[in-house]
């Protein structure tokens, strides 16, 4: 489940967003080995605040509350004030953008069990630096972009992301999508410690230690606009001036 809630002008953009799921599955063994149950719950709240500085730069910060049972994360608060510059005026976002964003924060974990590093709590100094480019045609979009981010305390804790997505206009309304990224993985620092067992990996009941992960999806979509709001601001990353369905 998920919700959200936007505010866009020309010079601010302003966005509430939250969700959650939890999941419960019941694996019956036969015989006197009975059944083994497996739960899982994660729910995020975050917030965005972008003021325009111009027709390249913004200024703005991000903000969020999250749970997840599988990351042993009881709770995670993060804060993280940040800068963007675009090569391209903003005025041409409608059809291409190429931005780099820099950001500097914190964020303070609170841990259901004990950790690899023996930490039940911890804050953590952290900055990033993302570069997207965007390019829009009759016919969809193309995006790509990478994301760097490190942790100041330990700067040998660190994850690279890249990633990649398609937009394929059907027909009125109708689009294709795809979307493929890949992470080098140096930041685990919330894995229970101890051995996880077999059945922990498999039911996804606890997270183990990993140096990369990827993933491909595929999706069709539906979009409408809004009648009140044409405004589309891309600063600090998204847009504005619409909703939609994604069927999957």
């Amino acid at each position: 489940m998920s919700l959200s809630a936007n505010r866009t002008t020309a010079n601010w953009k302003i966005s509430l967003s939250s969700s959650g799921s939890y999941s419960k599955s019941v694996f019956e063994l036969g015989g006197t080995a009975g059944k083994i149950e497996s739960t899982s719950e994660n729910w995020n709240v975050s917030s965005l605040v972008v003021k325009s500085l111009g027709p390249r730069w913004s200024v703005g910060g991000r903000a969020s509350i999250s749970h997840s049972s599988f990351s042993n994360t009881d709770k995670a608060t993060t804060l993280a004030p940040g800068l963007e510059f675009n090569v391209l005026p903003y005025s041409e976002s409608s059809r291409r953008n190429l931005t780099m964003l820099y950001t500097v924060g914190a964020s303070r974990y609170q841990y259901k069990d004990v950790t690899i590093f023996d930490k039940r709590a911890e804050t953590v100094p952290n900055h990033s630096l993302s570069t997207n480019l965007g390019l829009r045609q009759p016919w969809g979009s193309l995006g790509a972009g990478i994301d760097l981010s490190q942790h100041l305390n330990v700067p040998s804790r660190y994850r690279i992301s890249t990633y990649g997505n398609a937009d394929v206009r059907l027909f009125k309304g109708f689009s294709f999508n795809v979307f493929g990224g890949y992470d080098r993985i140096r930041d685990q620092i919330s894995l229970r410690k101890g051995r996880a067992t077999t059945e922990e990996v498999l039911l996804r009941r606890k997270q183990v230690a990993t140096g990369h992960s990827y993933f491909v999806s595929f999706g069709i979509s539906y979009s409408f606009g809004s009648i009140f709001n044409s405004v589309v601001n891309p600063r600090f990353g998204g847009g504005g001036g619409g909703g939609g369905i994604i069927f999957f």
